[in-house]
Formats: structure tokens, sequence, C-alpha cells
């Protein structure tokens, strides 16, 4: 599908061709979508899986978009493979990665807005279904904009199916512009989900998955107030807790469980449904217990800095990395690799993409932490609210908690939230957005970059690097640069 697929244009020109069922037929029926006959209730249910399929492309394998982002951070090593210069800060438009995350993000897009198009003319037998599986693509278009907002910039504000020509006179928005379309469509989306899935359906977006990603949207944002009260709604919804141990927020065991507000959806049974990111994270030639196979040459390094600083006793450090791997013969001591989605415990995956393992969008502890964030930037409280929360999630650390004695101000609690953030949320795709909305990435990743195992000065991050470039094929496509243009400084 995506090498089908090659951007938002030549999508546009796929779902209006005569030919396209064509391939429909050759890939999984959760790949179902772009055309289709939108009539029967089946059609839709089939269709927004295909939305569903979409997204999983993101997280998929060792060129994903999930996996750029943990090497744009200071988490990772500068230096790993098929990244596309995006973690030494030299990515330009030509990027293959950037391109397919801009198709992926697109195509579900595309396929939500075909959803919407057509679902209240299409034959339902149960009325809530049609509700939910409009509220699905809403919160699935909002996911894909927000995305695109935050690393992209401002992108055209696309609502309903359209035509090549259509679509290539709708220009850029501006990045706040972005953000506000997004957010409608997840406050829709709240409005029409079902508080819970059950059964199959385990697993679906539902209307705390919207409430958790717009608070996560006016977090960016610094829009605290806004962002404390659609995460509120999550608390007091009273259907999630964080796990007692903090392994089981990664192991397929607890797919879908207490901690798991909305994840990305994985089987097992080499039936083309799992994911390969776990076994891109462990080094290619690897021989041991983590998994059957040999890993692959995409393994990252995890950074010293990132290493140096856990705290003695933080229990999550053996969760999220590992060392002493042997591969090629040889054992390793000294360099440590992402173990936290190796923790397999009722499916062994069989084959190198065969992975059960969920992998995360936004968790419980993540709502949380938010918002005890939220209330620290509204007003710090001595030992209050806030503080509870970031005792609870470094109790589960088996770390001591911390008094207002020694956070005796907004920012020294600012700071211990920073600190917290990075080891409990490690590689799940969170720290380079948070050094962005901080205001922190520049000197952050510049002082990484004069470490003299992280190249000693030789590489610099511009103030331009908060947000990537513009695909150059996108730029041609479109070819009128007040419609698309690049963003400043590629």
């Amino acid at each position: 599908m995506k090498t089908i697929i090659k951007s938002i244009i030549i999508l546009v020109i796929a779902i209006f061709c005569n030919g396209c069922n064509d391939f429909l037929s050759e890939i999984p029926q959760s790949s179902y979508s772009v055309v289709g006959s939108y009539k029967t209730q089946k059609d839709f249910i089939q269709a927004i899986a295909g939305v569903y399929a979409a997204q999983q492309d993101l997280y998929q394998g060792d060129k994903t978009y999930f996996r750029a982002l943990m090497s744009r951070s200071d988490e990772t090593k500068t230096g790993a493979s098929y990244v596309d210069g995006l973690d030494d800060f030299t990515v330009t438009g030509a990027s293959p990665s950037l391109a397919g995350f801009w198709q992926s993000h697109w195509l579900i897009i595309s396929r939500s807005n075909l959803i919407l198009d057509k679902i209240d003319e299409g034959t339902f037998s149960d009325a809530n279904l049609k509700n939910y599986i409009k509220g699905e693509a809403l919160v699935l278009r909002a996911y894909a904009y927000h995305n695109l907002a935050v690393h992209f910039g401002g992108m055209p504000s696309i609502n309903k199916a359209m035509s090549v020509e259509e679509l290539r006179g709708v220009a850029r928005s501006t990045q706040q512009e972005t953000f506000d379309f997004a957010a409608k469509d997840y406050e829709d989306a709240f409005n029409l989900l079902p508080e819970e899935w059950v059964g199959a359906n385990l697993g679906r977006a539902n209307k705390y998955s919207a409430a958790a990603m717009l608070g996560r949207l006016y977090m960016f944002q610094g829009k605290y107030t806004k962002a404390k009260e659609w995460l509120e709604k999550v608390i007091k919804s009273g259907k999630y807790e964080m796990e007692t141990n903090y392994i089981d927020c990664f192991t397929d065991q607890k797919d879908n469980g207490k901690e798991r507000v909305w994840e990305v959806q994985f089987t097992g049974g080499q039936l083309g449904e799992g994911q390969a990111l776990s076994t891109s994270m462990i080094p290619d030639g690897y021989e041991g217990p983590i998994q059957p196979f040999r890993g692959t040459s995409a393994s990252m390094t995890v950074s010293l800095d990132f290493l140096e600083n856990y705290e003695q006793g933080d229990i999550r450090k053996n969760v999220s990395v590992i060392t002493g791997l042997k591969a090629a013969g040889v054992v390793d001591a000294i360099t440590y690799r992402i173990y936290k989605y190796s923790h397999w415990v009722t499916y062994q995956p069989k084959t190198l993409d065969d992975w059960a393992i969920n992998l995360p969008i936004i968790r419980y502890t993540d709502v949380m932490m938010m918002y005890a964030e939220a209330l620290n930037e509204i007003g710090y409280s001595a030992n209050g609210e806030a503080f509870d929360i970031l005792n609870k999630v470094r109790k589960r650390a088996g770390l001591a908690a911390k008094t207002s004695i020694e956070l005796s101000s907004q920012t020294l609690f600012r700071n211990a939230i920073m600190k917290e953030r990075r080891y409990e949320f490690a590689f799940e795709g969170l720290r380079w957005d948070d050094l962005v909305r901080w205001g922190i990435a520049k000197p952050t990743m510049n002082a990484f970059f004069q470490r003299s195992d992280e190249g000693n000065g030789k590489y610099k991050m511009e103030d331009f690097g908060k947000i990537f470039p513009i695909p150059y094929d996108e730029m041609i496509r479109y070819n009128d640069v007040k419609i698309m243009w690049q963003n400043d400084g590629y």
C-alpha cells in the first residue's frame, strides 16, 4: 500500500481512478479503504479499518515516524541508520523518511474524509455504530493534522474528498489554524465516540482517546487551562489507572489494559498484522532469548547523556534499555539498546515482523503527568495534587517522593516534571515534542552535540529545526509556492 500511494495528490488521483479496486484485492482487509462502495454498514466498518491501517504504518518498522522521533532527541546516539539526517539536523526535503511520514498522514486524512463524505448516505442497522465510525474518522483525522502541524507547520485544511484541481488550490494554513482545525475534530469526535469498546472492538479509539489527545494538543500550545479541562475528563471517567508495575505498560499481556488510553494495534500469529519495530531495536546478528531472530542493522544506540542521568534505583531503566547483548559471537557489555518493546509474555513472535505488542500513542500516566504540569503552570501549590501525581509515578519507578522543601517553587517543580517525563516516557516518541513545547530544544540539543561522544560540536541545531522541511516531491507536485511553500531555513 505505502509503495502505491506516493503523495497526497497521487492519492487523490487513485481515489478517483477506475482501476483502483485491483490493488485492494491484494492487501489485507485491515488496509481496505480508499475506494469502496461506501453503502452498507459493513463497507464503513472495512473503511475505518483502512484508516487505522494507515496509522499502523507510522509505527510499523525501522523507517517509521515513531522511530524517527526517538532519533530526533537526545535519547539516542547521533548517527543512527535509516533516519536521513533527522538525528543530526542535516535532514533535507529529499529525505525518503519524511516523504513516508507525509504520505501516511495524508492517507489517514484522505481515508477519513471519504468516510465522512459518504457515511450519512450509508445504510446502517446500528445507528450508534454510525456515529461511532464518524467519531473515529474525526479523531484519526485530528491525529494526523495534529502530528503534521507539530512537525511540518501549517497544513492545507482539507475536510472533504477533493479532485486534484481542487486540492492544488488549497494553500497551507498557519500552524495555529491547523491546531485549531485538529482541536475541533477532537472535540467533535469526543461527542460522537463511545466511552469504551468491548470484545473484538477493544482497542478502537473512544471518547477518552480524543480527550487525552486534545489535552496533549493544548499542552503543546501552552494553553494549560484548556489542557486541564480535557485531561480531567479522562481522569474523572474512572476508566483508567496506572499499571502497578512499569513493565506492564509495554507487554502484550496488557494490550488495551487500564494504562492504555490509545495505542496502535498489532496482532501476532503470522497474519500480516504484527509489528517489526521491536525487532529493529535489537542489533543485527543478535543471539539470545529476547527474540528468536537476529535483529536488524537499524538498531539505535541509547545515548550516554540519557543513561548518565538516570536516578540510582530507577526500575524503569531495566525495562527500557539493555546491554550485554551477544551479536555475531561477541558480547557487547558497553552499548545500550532500546528494550522497551521486547517484553512479550503471551505470544512469542515467529518472524521479525510478527510482534503482538501494541505501541503507545498516549498512556494514562501521560495524561496524569500532563495534568500535574498544567496544574503547576496555572498556579504552584506546595504539596498539592500535582505533587501527589509526580510522587505516584516516582513510587512506581522505585524512587523517593519529592517534597515542597526540595521543589519549593513553580520553576523547581517544572524542572522535576521535565526530568520525570524524560525517563517515564523514554523512547515513546514524546521527548522531541516535549523539548520543542518547553522552548528548550535548541539549547538542549546543542549542548548534547558538544559532547565528545556526540560529535564534539560537529552538529548544530538552528531555530528552524523545530519543524521539518516539506518533502521536495510535494513542492514539485504543487509547483506553486503561493500554495505549498518550503519552511524557512530549508
